[in-house]
């Protein structure tokens, strides 16, 4: 049996798990941060009944002046102000933008950064960052990366690299993410596909190109065909030489995987499109009239003539948009713009994001606050004392003699050692 491209992507976990419509994404957003907010306001609650309680007994904590909410032992309780959806999404964006600087910073490749900033966003689709600390949770997902794209950087390595930093807490969060990533590591990336795309469009610029059969172009004929594409989508015909072409097309090579690299993964476009229509909106951005005549090979003349072709553009036009969206492709973010200009833009926005994390300090879940502590709370078979249960510790060591046992009786006993 053979099995088209479309069908293995259909069965991959990233389109199973990880793929949703924009409506789905925001209601799932929407769902997440309600639940937190009940989460958080439960806690809090309990925890100021608790200081209460306390104070009103006199308890040692209050003799002593510490350990104590002065508001809730004075009666004045100040209403907690939680994270809207909007702000948990301007917190996880930014933390994404950050991975993309300690990955340079640790000359972790494109994958690793890419897959680390999946993980981060796809966390926090069913966590908040006023349950678990963000900057704790993105340092770990990139970590987490790190070893399922086999870069093998340890934890003892990476955490050095941050002030008073343990491997210990780069490690405490990792069965967290596991969790949250439903145990899935696999995300598909459009870089290998824009890749792909690249070298055949340098195949057709030297006549070595291959058309379906219902296409009717001959390979010679779609050399002639590009060397005569306009500049701009409706201009006049731009003749140029085969230099030139494959000058072009490079070019648009080029500026695609920049936009891979920062506003495909920055945005919701992995959540919502393929890799193969995210690589190809990205080359739509970077040469309209190239990628509307490769896109034109793939299906029989004409093209428009086709309901999937025309489809297929509609999809890669939404894709497009998303991307522009985002402000390292806006007017503003141009060379054009003054350096004091986005001086001025980058200090607005570090302001908004400062005051962002201000806020996420009074609403956080004061049960998940240390990470580190909850990870060894939660290990398996561990109690207080960080021993192993009793029972449980003779019944697996019964487990291993009655296995080693089996092993002798198959293989005979170990070779005595020389003295």
């Amino acid at each position: 049996m053979r099995y088209t491209e479309d069908e293995v992507y259909r069965a991959s976990s990233q389109f199973r798990l990880w793929s949703f419509t924009a409506e789905q994404l925001a209601a799932q957003r929407a769902e997440t941060n309600k639940a937190a907010v009940e989460r958080v306001k439960a806690a809090v609650h309990r925890q100021r009944a608790q200081r209460q309680k306390e104070s009103v007994t006199g308890s040692e904590s209050e003799r002593n002046g510490s350990g104590v909410d002065n508001q809730a032992v004075n009666g004045v309780q100040k209403e907690v102000e939680y994270l809207t959806v909007a702000e948990e999404q301007k917190i996880v964006n930014h933390l994404a933008e950050t991975l993309i600087k300690l990955g340079e910073h640790f000359r972790f490749p494109v994958e690793v950064v890419a897959t680390g900033i999946q993980f981060l966003k796809r966390f926090y689709l069913y966590n908040s960052p006023m349950t678990y600390e963000p900057q704790l949770i993105s340092r770990s997902s990139i970590f987490l990366a790190n070893k399922t794209e086999n870069h093998h950087l340890t934890a003892e390595k990476y955490a050095a690299g941050f002030p008073k930093t343990t491997a210990e807490q780069i490690l405490a969060p990792e069965y967290l993410i596991i969790q949250a990533l439903r145990f899935t590591f696999d995300v598909r990336h459009p870089f290998r596909g824009l890749k792909g795309g690249h070298m055949e469009m340098m195949a057709m610029a030297q006549g070595q190109g291959i058309a379906p059969e219902a296409h009717g172009r001959t390979a010679a004929e779609m050399q002639a065909e590009m060397l005569y594409l306009p500049v701009r989508v409706g201009g006049a015909q731009n003749r140029m030489t085969p230099e030139e072409l494959a000058s072009r097309i490079t070019t648009a090579y080029t500026k695609a995987s920049s936009i891979l690299k920062h506003a495909a993964i920055l945005t919701d476009a992995y959540f919502l499109y393929t890799p193969s229509q995210i690589w190809l909106s990205a080359h739509l951005i970077a040469d309209e009239p190239l990628t509307a005549f490769y896109l034109s090979t793939k299906f029989p003349s004409p093209p428009t003539s086709s309901p999937q072709y025309n489809k297929l553009l509609t999809t890669l036009t939404f894709c497009k948009k998303l991307l522009l969206s985002h402000h390292s492709l806006s007017p503003s973010n141009s060379s054009a713009s003054s350096e004091d200009e986005m001086k001025a833009k980058e200090a607005e926005q570090a302001a908004g994001i400062g005051a962002l994390i201000k806020k996420l300090r009074h609403c956080r879940d004061p049960d998940k606050i240390d990470l580190v502590k909850l990870n060894k709370a939660v290990k398996r078979d561990a109690v207080q004392d960080g021993q192993l249960e009793e029972q449980k510790a003779k019944r697996r060591k019964m487990e291993r003699e009655g296995f080693k046992k089996e092993a002798d009786s198959f293989w005979g006993p170990e070779l005595p050692k020389k003295e």
